[in-house]
């Protein structure tokens, strides 16, 4: 696992659609993205887009964020760190469903 995880909300631009917003997440393994958002989908609150990237995270993603609490890591969201004190209660009630 690295060190380097990473979370971005993020605006998709196409010359046929125009643009869609979403997230790209990833690390040193894993690289992937969500694009099909309108951008008031898109919380600009760090930790609220955190919650909805694990909620609707495909299984390397889930991989990825399960890690983290694994091994204790934190997470930069749109280039600012979040330290695993942060991130923690966040990612634990959205990967279990709700639950804390």
């Amino acid at each position: 696992m690295s060190n380097r995880a990473f979370l971005t909300r993020t605006k998709f631009e196409a010359d046929h659609d125009g643009a869609s917003w979403g997230w790209r997440i990833g690390d040193d393994y894993v690289r992937s993205y969500t694009d099909a958002c309108a951008e008031h989908e898109i919380p600009t609150d760090p930790l609220e887009l955190l919650a909805n990237a694990a909620a609707e995270s495909t299984e390397d993603e889930r991989h990825l964020l399960e890690n983290l609490l694994c091994f204790e890591r934190g997470i930069s969201i749109n280039g600012f760190w979040h330290t695993y004190e942060e991130i923690a209660p966040v990612l634990q009630k959205a990967l279990n469903g709700g639950e804390d």
